[in-house]
């Protein structure tokens, strides 16, 4: 068998969550302008049949809606052609079933297996066109999950040998000048690098992002020593909050490097993390020198965070650069995921 052959067996029928009310609504929105395009197509418009039709269309989709939504838990078992086989059955029966049903309550005497064999049918073809929509809805998603994942991979493999090839300067300084301070250095920087290997996601908790940058300043603070002064103002609601892996250490990153390093007198380097029920806010400010230096070198990690802030929440996230003659501040507004 093919690996296309293999990865088509392991496909599987998923449809949305239709017992969220986003959904439901849409669904119940969306069969009734059917049933009045229906009815508008007739050659007579009558309030009474637009309300038994009304009825009919909305039982059926509010009862097909709680079966699927049930059978949604078992698709991930089943292969694709039988989750497909099996919710298009459910829908026909339950369609069967209500019409059945509503001409046995108005007129049993009416009933008409020929009529209802066509109104089955017509059940049968917009139901089965809704279930293939979901199908290639479902196929989309996936295809832009794939996506975001690979260019994920693709920013966080630039941005940690980055991180590291930065720390080992910082310790091949240190052991010129200060062996013990280097040792130190190397048994932090590998604690560091152990925890965020056992990363798997794009996402890792605000407090796991902290430490990281409070391990990296201590690198820093190592080899700046008083150079270096570091200011936290934290306001924490959630210490496991999600945020970006790597989103908050490129910034520090850049202020020591290119604010505080850069500078003979050295620097200050302000840190807030501030947070509300519904935004965290990352904050990281340092001052302008006066030796000239322009923040030039503030693209790579901050070009890097902007990218995945992108492709992790759309226009949901802000990264905003504030800039004056004394201060260089970049800030992170970031919703839940």
């Amino acid at each position: 068998m093919s690996s296309a052959a293999q990865g088509a067996a392991h496909q599987r029928f998923i449809i949305p969550d239709l017992c969220a009310s986003a959904a439901l609504f849409f669904l119940i929105l969306v069969s009734e302008l059917c049933v009045l395009a229906w009815q508008l197509a007739d050659q007579s418009f009558s309030w009474p049949v637009l309300g038994y039709r009304s009825i009919a269309v909305q039982w059926i989709v509010l009862l097909s809606a709680a079966a699927l939504c049930r059978l949604r838990a078992w698709l991930p078992y089943w292969s694709q052609r039988a989750g497909w086989l099996i919710s298009f059955a459910a829908v026909q029966l339950i369609g069967l079933a209500v019409l059945v049903a509503g001409q046995l309550v108005i007129d049993a005497s009416a009933l008409r297996w020929s009529g209802l064999a066509q109104q089955s049918l017509a059940i049968g073809i917009i139901s089965a066109m809704v279930l293939r929509f979901f199908q290639l809805q479902q196929l989309v998603i996936d295809q832009s999950q794939a996506e975001i994942s690979s260019r994920m991979d693709a920013l966080q493999a630039r941005i940690k040998p980055h991180f590291l090839f930065n720390s080992l300067n910082t310790i091949a300084e240190l052991v010129v000048t200060r062996p013990v301070a280097a040792e130190q250095a190397v048994e932090n920087l590998s604690s560091l690098f152990r925890a965020n290997l056992k990363t798997t996601s794009s996402f890792s908790p605000l407090a796991q992002e902290l430490e990281l940058v409070r391990g990296y300043l201590e690198l820093e603070q190592w080899r700046l020593a008083d150079r270096l002064t570091v200011i936290w103002q934290e306001s924490l609601h959630d210490p496991n909050w999600p945020v970006p892996v790597l989103c908050l250490q490129p910034l520090v990153e850049n202020a020591v490097v290119h604010g505080v390093a850069s500078q003979a007198a050295g620097g200050e380097i302000r840190i807030a993390v501030l947070q509300t029920p519904r935004i965290t806010t990352l904050s990281v400010a340092n001052a302008i020198g006066t030796d000239g230096d322009d923040h030039a070198g503030h693209g790579v990690g901050l070009d890097n965070v902007q990218r995945r802030l992108r492709v992790l929440y759309g226009d949901r996230a802000r990264c905003r650069i504030e800039r004056t003659e004394q201060q260089y501040k970049v800030i992170l507004t970031l919703p839940k995921p």
